[in-house]
C-alpha cells in the first residue's frame, strides 16, 4: 500500500475514534470496567439530545448489546442499574470489597423499557456518616461509593472532606498559629461533629499529612461526582470560629456556645455574630479559597446551630442571622444557595417554636434557602410548618442513628409517606434524600428510597423479592 494512503486511512480512523469518545460513554463505560470488566463491552450509552428537562432513561437491546439513552450520566447511570436489577438480579454494594455477580450471558431486553424521575433532586449522605463509616477511607472506598451513589441516582451528595485544608489556610492568614489551628480541629473520627460546632479541641492536634492527604482526596471526589452529574454541596461558613480568634480581633461579637453531649467544658465551640462585620470577611475567604481549589456547583451546606443553642432564642434576631448568612454567601457568588438539615427544628422542638423557624427562614429569598427534612422516617417537619413555609425541601429517610441501629424498615410506611409527599407536599417538594448516620447497615432501606425518586411502581413486597434474588 502506498504510504500516503496508509496515513491517510490511520488519520480517518483516528478521528473517527476520537468523535465516538463521548465523554458520557466513557464515563460509565469506565465504571462498567470496574465493577464487571467481563461484560463491560456489551453495554452502549447514549445522551439524549432533546429538551425535555426532566431526569429519564431508556432501556432496549439493540444488535445484540444493551442500549441505554439517558438525559445525563446520571440517568444512565440509574438505567444500568435497572438493568443489573431487573435482568440480572445483580447487586452493586457500597463496599468496595464486595464483588459484582454477574450471569454468564447477558439477558436480552425484549421489549424497551422507558422510565422517568418524579423529582430531579436526590441527596444523600449526613455529616455524621463522615466520622462513624469514613473518616480513614482511601479512593477506593469512595470510587465504590460514588458508583453506587450514580447507579443509585443521588445527584446532591454531601461533599465535607477536605475542608480542613482551607480553615487551615483561613485561620492562619487571619494571625492564628500552626499549632493553634490544628489544636482546634478534633481528630479525624470526631471531625463531623467539629464542622457541626458541637466541640473542638477533642483529640487534638490534627496532623498536616492528614490535611494535605484529605485536599488530595476530596479533589478526587469532586471530580468522580462531577463526572456523573452529580451536584456536590460544599461547605461555607457558618459562624464557627476558633476561641483565639477573640484574641485577635477583641471588638468581634464572639459567643461561647452551649455544651455538647457532656463533654468538658474546655471542648465547647465559639459562634461569631453574623451580624458583626467580620462574620462576612471569613465568609469570604473561605469560599473564595475553597472554590480557587474545589472549584463549586454553587450550592453550600450552612448549619448554625445544630445541637447547641443560639445565643439569642429573639425572632428578630433569628431573622436578622439568616438574612446576614445568606447575603454573606450572595455576596461571594451570586447564584448561591443554601442547603440547611432541619434537625435541629426536631431535636430542639421546644425552643424551635413555628414563630422562631419561621422568622428563621423567611428572612432568605424563596428559591436560595432548600431545607433537609432530616427525620421523616419518624417526624416529617413539612407537616408541621406549612410545608416549610413555601421553602424548597427534601424528603429524608435516615433509619440509623452511628450505625448501629438495629436491622428494621418499614417498608410500607416509607411507600405511604413518600406517595402522600407527592400529593400533598405542595410544588416546594424539591426531592428525596437519604441521611444515614452509618453505612453499616441495612442498604435496602436506602436503596428502596432512590427507587421511589423514579416512576417504577412495584409492591414493596415484590420489591423486597426482587432485592432478595439479587442478593442471594
Amino acid at each position: 500500500m502506498n504510504n500516503k494512503y496508509f496515513y491517510l486511512i490511520l488519520l480517518f480512523f483516528m478521528v473517527s475514534c476520537q468523535r465516538n469518545q463521548d465523554p458520557a460513554t466513557n464515563t460509565l463505560s469506565e465504571m462498567c470496567e470496574r465493577l464487571f470488566p467481563q461484560h463491560a463491552h456489551s453495554f452502549q450509552f447514549q445522551l439524549l439530545t432533546d429538551s425535555v428537562d426532566i431526569d429519564r432513561f431508556t432501556l432496549e437491546s439493540d444488535n445484540g448489546k444493551i442500549l441505554i439513552k439517558g438525559n445525563n450520566r446520571n440517568s444512565l447511570a440509574v438505567g444500568l442499574n435497572h438493568y443489573l436489577k431487573y435482568y440480572c438480579q445483580a447487586h452493586v454494594s457500597w463496599y468496595a470489597s464486595d464483588s459484582v455477580v454477574m450471569p454468564a450471558q447477558l439477558p436480552e431486553v425484549e421489549a424497551p423499557v422507558i422510565l422517568r424521575s418524579k423529582c430531579k433532586n436526590r441527596f444523600f449522605l449526613n455529616y455524621c456518616t463522615f466520622g462513624y463509616s469514613m473518616p480513614y477511607w482511601k479512593w477506593g472506598d469512595w470510587e465504590r461509593l460514588i458508583d453506587w451513589m450514580a447507579l443509585n441516582g443521588v445527584t446532591m451528595p454531601l461533599a465535607i472532606t477536605g475542608q480542613e485544608s482551607i480553615w487551615y489556610k483561613v485561620w492562619t492568614e487571619m494571625g492564628l498559629s500552626d499549632e493553634e489551628v490544628r489544636t482546634y480541629f478534633t481528630g479525624p473520627a470526631h471531625l463531623p461533629w467539629h464542622r457541626m460546632s458541637n466541640v473542638d479541641y477533642w483529640q487534638s492536634p490534627l496532623p498536616q499529612s492528614w490535611l494535605a492527604d484529605q485536599e488530595k482526596l476530596q479533589k478526587l471526589i469532586l471530580e468522580r461526582e462531577r463526572a456523573f452529574d452529580m451536584t456536590p454541596i460544599l461547605p461555607a461558613f457558618a459562624g464557627h470560629v476558633p476561641a483565639e480568634l477573640k484574641e485577635l480581633y477583641p471588638e468581634a461579637k464572639i459567643y461561647t456556645m452551649s455544651q455538647w453531649g457532656g463533654y468538658d467544658e474546655k471542648y465547647r465551640s465559639h459562634f461569631i455574630d453574623p451580624m458583626d462585620s467580620l462574620y462576612s470577611v471569613i465568609q469570604r475567604r473561605f469560599l473564595e479559597e475553597q472554590t480557587k481549589v474545589y472549584g463549586t456547583n454553587h450550592i453550600y451546606g450552612i448549619d448554625p446551630f445544630n445541637e447547641v443553642d443560639s445565643p439569642n432564642w429573639n425572632e428578630e434576631f433569628l431573622s436578622n442571622v439568616s438574612d446576614k448568612i445568606y447575603k454573606s454567601i450572595q455576596g461571594v457568588d451570586s447564584a448561591a444557595q443554601w442547603l440547611q438539615m432541619t434537625w435541629m427544628f426536631y431535636h430542639a422542638k421546644e425552643k424551635w417554636t413555628q414563630p422562631r423557624i419561621k422568622s428563621f427562614l423567611n428572612a432568605v429569598p424563596q428559591d436560595k434557602l432548600i431545607l433537609l427534612d432530616y427525620y421523616c422516617d419518624y417526624t416529617e417537619i413539612w407537616r408541621d410548618t406549612e410545608q416549610y413555609y413555601g421553602k424548597p425541601y427534601i424528603w429524608c429517610y435516615l433509619g440509623n442513628f452511628g450505625g448501629n441501629t438495629f436491622l428494621a424498615g418499614d417498608l410500607n410506611d416509607v411507600d405511604f409517606k413518600i406517595d402522600r409527599l407527592f400529593k400533598e407536599g405542595g410544588d416546594n417538594v424539591y426531592g428525596l434524600g437519604v441521611t444515614l448516620e452509618g453505612l453499616d447497615v441495612n442498604p435496602l432501606m436506602y436503596e428502596f428510597v432512590f427507587e421511589h425518586a423514579w416512576e417504577n411502581s412495584i409492591p414493596a413486597h415484590q420489591w423486597v423479592a426482587n432485592w432478595a434474588q439479587c442478593r442471594g
